[in-house]
């Protein structure tokens, strides 16, 4: 299928801001993360939010693959503490949301880096994941919160352009959107 009209029907799936942050703490739940960071500072059109722990981490092949659109069949045998299912939850959340997508992770002392750009994705006409290179990975941000961790996984999302379409106000309303999240997150 044409990537760029795939990936607009994907973000109109329903996820709330809420609901997207929730898929992914349930990736770092199934990772066995003990403990897991957000972190959203509001900066105009450079917000991002990030969303560290400090689970398995993951290799560079199993990055790749979870970057991957539909990366687990739902017939595939799954560990009773797996709380996936078929394997849209990290990219369908996070493009509900905003347009960029990094994920860097650490397994055995290796740190590897992919990311989504959709409009990159857009632009080519192809389904183009980006391979951060090691100078690259070191300037991402929270790559060194990563680095002092035994393994772990960090959820960078960028690019908003969902959160406070045309409000006046858009760092009221993504507060109030962030407020939402940790309330809902509280809860589940």
């Amino acid at each position: 299928p044409n990537p760029a009209s795939i990936i607009e029907s994907l973000r109109s799936i329903g996820y709330t801001l809420e609901t997207a942050i929730a898929d992914l703490i349930d990736n770092s739940i199934t990772a066995n993360a003990k403990t897991i960071s957000i972190d959203s500072p509001f900066n105009g059109s450079e917000t991002k939010i990030f969303i560290l722990d400090d689970g398995d981490g993951m290799d560079e092949q199993t990055l790749v693959e979870a970057m991957r659109l539909g990366s687990k069949s739902p017939a595939a045998h799954r560990s009773a503490q797996d709380l996936g299912r078929f394997g849209l939850g990290l990219k369908t959340a996070t493009f509900s949301q905003c347009k960029r997508l990094s994920v860097i992770s650490k397994h055995n002392d290796i740190i590897s880096a992919r990311c989504w750009d959709l409009d990159v994705i857009a632009e080519k006409g192809n389904w183009v994941l980006i391979n951060y290179t090691t100078s690259e990975i070191a300037k991402l941000p929270f790559a060194d919160k990563l680095k002092k961790k035994s393994s772990g996984t960090v959820v960078l999302w960028q690019e908003f352009d969902r959160i406070a379409n045309g409000s006046a106000n858009p760092q009221k309303v993504f507060d109030e959107k962030i407020e939402r999240a940790r309330e809902h997150a509280a809860l589940v």
